[in-house]
């Protein structure tokens, strides 16, 4: 069983293409499973295929065109998982990317920005954190984001490493690492610049 990550047969110009399986893979055959584009079914050379560590998903790794058309072609040995199971007959998955004009650019200005202390922009869209940006200096810009509306959080990033970390209590005494939200929140609309000063 195959699932993927599109919405509405679109595929996020902000994300790799993925192809989830139930069950872990027994064998994952590369050659057996190609990518074409437009209607005329043009062979692309240029991707590649990212198995994970858990067998279960794959990525399709390629500079994917804003609004074009892609067609993956999987052949019945392409994949063989834990059970046995394979593909009952060749598969076409067809699928378009979201044009440019889907998203919203972005430009931020902070005031009281701490750069001393590695902060890290969080976007948080439906409870959930969807992207992340280290913060070199008080602008900010993004020429595609998700049009919503966001909540800002400030990671402290203390370690550098680009993510959250819970701290240590017993072993080092260490404090989890700071989040701080934003008061403000920002609404993001398709196809415009948005600019906001925010104030920390």
């Amino acid at each position: 069983r195959v699932s993927n990550n599109l919405v509405n047969n679109q595929l996020d110009l902000l994300n790799e293409f993925e192809i989830s399986f139930d069950q872990p893979l027994k064998t994952f055959d590369s050659s057996k499973i190609t990518l074409h584009t437009d209607s005329t079914f043009k062979p692309v050379t240029n991707y590649r295929f990212v198995l994970d560590s858990s067998r279960s998903q794959v990525k399709v790794l390629h500079a994917w065109k804003e609004n074009t058309a892609y067609h993956l072609i999987m052949d019945i040995d392409f994949a063989e998982d834990s059970s046995g199971r394979k593909l009952l007959k060749p598969d076409t998955l067809s699928f378009r990317t979201k044009k440019q004009s889907d998203y919203g650019s972005l430009k931020l200005r902070f005031r009281n920005l701490d750069l001393s202390k590695n902060p890290v922009l969080l976007f948080v869209l439906n409870n959930n954190i969807s992207r992340s940006f280290p913060l070199a200096g008080p602008d900010f810009s993004a020429s595609l984001l998700l049009p919503g509306e966001y909540e800002l959080r400030i990671l402290y990033d203390d370690n550098k490493n680009g993510k959250w970390d819970p701290g240590d209590f017993f072993g080092g005494r260490k404090q989890p690492e700071l989040v701080k939200p934003v008061e403000r929140k920002i609404n993001v609309k398709a196809g415009t610049e948005n600019e906001f000063d925010i104030s920390l």
